[in-house]
């Protein structure tokens, strides 16, 4: 049995007046739910807890390595659930790592995603069962290794943000958003250079060894949720 529930649907403008399949997914959450609200942006911070469950488009998107900082600091505190989503352009691992209670693909009908949907409301992942299976195995050998490693394994947790220059924290933070070499130099006015620079030292003070491995860094032990708004 569904549980009054109140959605928000993060979807683009151009998913919203294409698809069929769109049109009959808000016809039954509409139905079904007692409040859907549709925005191509997340609501500010104080109004997100007025939603019990997170629906976000991803058309388009390429979170095969990396989902971006706001989507993992909205399932840390919501039920996240990703639709309209392409094999190829995300890891259903890392969805499952970072706190997201379920995929539904853009092949999948709206009858196949609302009963998946009544499973997350239940408490129930929505998941295939070799993703989950594989997750699984990921943590139990993660523990296994950290038995072994416990002092190497506390280095990134015991880092002091001190260390870190004002200027690293904004190109970390602009980092763990997605961003290129370019996006931040742009935002921060500095050259591609300098990014790099900064970089290579974040990379160093945080044992990181590329990208990804900073931005998980930033997105566990920084806060990573701030817009991409000029840095002073």
């Amino acid at each position: 049995m569904i549980q009054p529930t109140s959605v928000f649907l993060k979807s683009q403008p151009k998913l919203q007046n294409r698809s069929q399949n769109y049109q009959y997914l808000i016809k039954m959450l509409d139905a079904f739910f007692e409040r859907v609200k549709v925005e191509p942006i997340l609501p500010k911070e104080p109004v997100r807890n007025e939603f019990n469950l997170y629906l976000i488009e991803c058309t388009d998107a390429h979170w095969k390595d990396l989902l971006p900082a706001e989507l993992v600091q909205l399932a840390k505190q919501h039920s996240v659930v990703i639709f309209n989503a392409d094999a190829d352009a995300i890891c259903e691992k890392n969805l499952l790592l970072n706190g997201i209670k379920g995929v539904f693909f853009a092949e999948q009908s709206p009858e196949d995603i609302f009963a998946g949907l009544v499973r997350v409301i239940n408490g129930e992942l929505f998941f295939s069962r070799k993703s989950i299976s594989t997750t699984f195995n990921h943590m139990l050998s993660a523990m296994s290794r950290s038995q072994f490693n416990a002092s190497n394994d506390s280095v990134n947790s015991d880092i002091d943000l001190s260390l870190l220059t004002k200027r690293e924290k904004s190109v970390i933070h602009l980092l763990a958003q997605g961003a290129s070499n370019r996006d931040i130099a742009e935002h921060l006015s500095i050259s591609d250079h300098t990014v790099k620079t900064h970089l290579y030292s974040a990379f160093k003070k945080t044992a990181s060894r590329n990208r990804v491995e900073l931005a998980n860094w930033a997105q566990n032990y920084m806060a990573v949720s701030l817009s991409l708004q000029k840095t002073q």
